[in-house]
C-alpha cells in the first residue's frame, strides 16, 4: 500500500490529536459528574499550602498533623504573620492564608471573587513577664500597660505598678519592653485593648508613633524568646507560646474589676458573650466582656481563601479540612488553651462552607 500523500499527513495528525483532546475532556467532565462526594484522594505529596498568623500556629500545627492522620491530606503551613500570609495568598503563592484580623479594603479588592474569611477559634493574648525573683502572679490593667508601652512607666517599682501589686516586692529595675516588628493581628488587637485606657487613646489622637517604645522582634515566637532571655522584660503573645516557654503570665483586670489569668474557660465566657451578637467573620478583637470570669483581651483567628477557590482539587481539600476543624478540632483547641467557636457561630460557618462552589464566585449573601 502506498503511503498517503504528504499533504494529507499533517491535517490527519491534527484531526486525530483534536479527537483525542475531546475524548479526554469528555472523560474529565464525566469523572467530575460521577465522582463521589467529599474531598479527592490525597496526592501523596503536599496537598495544600497555607501561610499567615503565628497566633494560631501551635494549634494549627496540631490540627494539620491530626488531619493528615485522619485523611492522608498533607498541609504545609508557613508561620509568617497575618499581613505576610495575606500577601502570599493574594499573590497566588499560598492556597489559603491565616489572619487574626479582617482583611482591609485594599486587600479585599485583590481577590478575584472577594475573600472568603472563615473564623476558626478564639485565643488569648497573654502578657508575659520575666521577673525571676517574683513567685506570685503580677496584676496589670490596661492603664498600666498603656503607660508601659507609651514609655511613661519605665521601672518595675513604679508607683502605678506597686498600687496594683501591694503584696509583691517589685524590683527596682528597668522594664525591657518588647513588641512585634511588623504589622500583626496580635499587636493590632492588643492595641485595641490598650485603647480602653484614656492615656493610649489620647496619645493616638495626637498622632504619635503607634508603638513608641520597645524592642521590635518577629512573631509570637520572637517575643516569647526575647522575654525568656531578658530579665525585667514584658511582652504579649498568644497564650500557648507563654506555656511552651514556661513564662510567667500576668493576670489582667477585666471590665468587672476582677484580675483574670488566661485560659480556655475564660475565653469561652468572652466568646459566648460577644460573638453571637456580631458578624463573626468581621470581628477583630474580643474586648470588653462584662462576665466577671471573662478574660479581657482575646482574638478570633480565621482562615482566608479567594472566594472563587479556583483549583477544584485544592478547594475540595480546603473545604474538607475547614469542616473538620470546626467539627472535630475542639478537643485539641481546649487542650492548648484556645476556645472553640460558640455552637451557633460554628453552625453558621459550616453553612457558609456548604455554600461554596469551587470555580464560582459566591453570592454576596454567602460571603
Amino acid at each position: 500500500m502506498k503511503p498517503p500523500p504528504r499533504s494529507l499527513t499533517w491535517p490527519r495528525a491534527i484531526a486525530l490529536l483534536w479527537l483525542a483532546l475531546l475524548a479526554g475532556f469528555a472523560g474529565g467532565v464525566e469523572w467530575i459528574r460521577t465522582r463521589p462526594a467529599g474531598p479527592p484522594p490525597p496526592s501523596g505529596g503536599i496537598d495544600l499550602i497555607g501561610a499567615g498568623a503565628t497566633f494560631p500556629y501551635p494549634l494549627y500545627r496540631r490540627w494539620f498533623a491530626e488531619y493528615r492522620d485522619a485523611s492522608g491530606v498533607r498541609i504545609n503551613y508557613f508561620s509568617v504573620g497575618s499581613g505576610e500570609g495575606i500577601r502570599l495568598l493574594l499573590d497566588g503563592q499560598a492556597d489559603f492564608g491565616a489572619t487574626d484580623r479582617p482583611l482591609r479594603d485594599d486587600e479585599r479588592t485583590r481577590a478575584r471573587c472577594g475573600p472568603f474569611e472563615l473564623p476558626t477559634v478564639v485565643g488569648a493574648i497573654a502578657v508575659v513577664v520575666n521577673l525571676p525573683r517574683i513567685a506570685s502572679t503580677v496584676h496589670l490593667d490596661a492603664e498600666a500597660l498603656a503607660g508601659i508601652y507609651l514609655g511613661r512607666i519605665a521601672r518595675w517599682d513604679d508607683s502605678a505598678l506597686r498600687a496594683l501589686n501591694p503584696r509583691l516586692a517589685l524590683p527596682a529595675m528597668p522594664i525591657a519592653v518588647v513588641q512585634r516588628a511588623r504589622t500583626s493581628g496580635t499587636s493590632e488587637i492588643f492595641g485595641d485593648y490598650l485603647a480602653t485606657a484614656p492615656a493610649w487613646r489620647e496619645a493616638r489622637a495626637r498622632g504619635g508613633a503607634d508603638w513608641p517604645v520597645g524592642e521590635r522582634v518577629e512573631g509570637n515566637e520572637g517575643v516569647a524568646a526575647f522575654v525568656q532571655a531578658t530579665e525585667g522584660a514584658i511582652g504579649f503573645v498568644e497564650l500557648t507560646y507563654a506555656q511552651q516557654s514556661r513564662l510567667a503570665v500576668a493576670a489582667l483586670r477585666n471590665v468587672a474589676g476582677r484580675f483574670v489569668l488566661p485560659d480556655s474557660a475564660g475565653l469561652r465566657r468572652t466568646a459566648a458573650e460577644l460573638l453571637p451578637a456580631l458578624k463573626a467573620e468581621e470581628v477583630q478583637g474580643l474586648i470588653g466582656a462584662s462576665d466577671s470570669l471573662a478574660y479581657p483581651v482575646a482574638a478570633m483567628t480565621r482562615l482566608v481563601a479567594d472566594g472563587a477557590l479556583r483549583d477544584s482539587v485544592r478547594a475540595a481539600h480546603f473545604i474538607a479540612f475547614a469542616r473538620w476543624a470546626l467539627r472535630d478540632g475542639a478537643r485539641s483547641a481546649e487542650a492548648l488553651g484556645y476556645s472553640p467557636l460558640p455552637e451557633p457561630v460554628a453552625r453558621r460557618q459550616l453553612q457558609r462552607l456548604g455554600e461554596l462552589r469551587p470555580g464560582t464566585c459566591p453570592s454576596p449573601r454567602s460571603l
